[in-house]
C-alpha cells in the first residue's frame, strides 16, 4: 500500500496535520486545497452518519465491528528488503514490544464514512472515540475489471476488505504516535495544528516502512 498523504482532522473539521509523501502528489494540491478537502471530508462524514439505514442502527449490536490485528504493519521489519542489514532496535516510545498492539480492536466508526475508492486514489478514514479523524490517501486502486464475473467480484471484495483492514491497523498506529508525541507535548494546545518534529519523523518512518 503506497501512502501519498496523511491528514489529521479535529472534531470541528479543522485540518491540524498534513504531510505528502510523494512529489507528484504534492505538486497537484496546495495547502488551501487540503483545507478544503479536510472540511469536505468532515461534512461528508457527518452526512453519511445521518443517512445510515435505520435497520442497521436498530440492529447495531449484531454487527461485528472488530478489526483483525495484522502484525507489523508499518514497522521496520515489515519491509525485510529495506531493513535486512539493520539491527537497530525499534523504539516505540511508551509502548513495549516489537509492535504497538497485538490484538483485534473495535472500530469506533460505526455509522460514518470509512473508505472512498475512485479511479485515481483510495481514501481510508480512521475515527477515534473523541471525533479525531486520521485520513490516508493511497495511490493503490483496485481494478473494476474483476467484477465482470461472480468469482472476480468475490476476489475484489476480499481485496477491498484486506486493504481496509491494513489501513485501519496502520492508522491506529499513527494514532498511537499521536498519543505518544503530540498529547505528551506540554506546549501543544488541543485542536490546534501539530508542529512536533518528532511526530513528523515517526509518521514519515512508518509510511516508508509500509512501501
Amino acid at each position: 500500500m503506497a501512502i501519498e498523504s496523511i491528514l489529521i482532522i479535529n472534531k470541528s473539521g479543522g485540518l491540524i496535520y498534513q504531510r505528502n509523501f510523494s512529489e507528484s502528489f504534492a505538486s497537484k494540491l496546495n495547502s488551501n486545497d487540503f483545507l478544503i478537502i479536510a472540511s469536505t471530508i468532515h461534512s461528508v462524514f457527518a452526512i453519511t452518519s445521518q443517512i445510515t439505514p435505520k435497520a442497521l442502527q436498530i440492529t447495531q449490536n449484531n454487527v461485528d465491528y472488530v478489526i483483525p490485528y495484522i502484525p507489523m504493519v508499518g514497522m521496520e521489519n515489515s519491509n525485510p528488503q529495506q531493513n535486512r542489514n539493520s539491527n537497530v532496535p525499534v523504539k516505540l516510545g511508551s509502548y513495549k514490544g516489537p509492535d504497538f498492539f497485538k490484538e483485534p480492536f473495535i472500530s469506533w466508526n460505526k455509522s460514518g464514512l470509512r473508505q472512498l475508492s475512485t479511479d485515481q486514489f483510495t481514501m481510508y478514514i480512521y475515527q477515534t472515540m473523541t471525533g479525531l479523524k486520521f485520513v490516508a490517501l493511497s495511490s493503490n486502486v483496485l481494478s473494476n475489471n474483476a467484477g465482470t464475473t461472480m468469482t472476480g467480484s468475490i476476489d475484489r471484495t476480499k481485496a477491498v476488505n484486506i486493504a481496509s483492514q491494513v489501513a485501519d491497523n496502520f492508522l491506529r498506529k499513527i494514532y498511537c504516535l499521536y498519543g505518544d508525541y503530540v498529547m505528551k507535548d506540554p506546549f501543544y494546545s488541543m485542536e490546534m495544528p501539530i508542529k512536533s518534529e518528532l511526530f513528523d519523523k515517526a509518521v514519515k518512518r512508518m509510511v516508508n516502512n509500509l512501501l
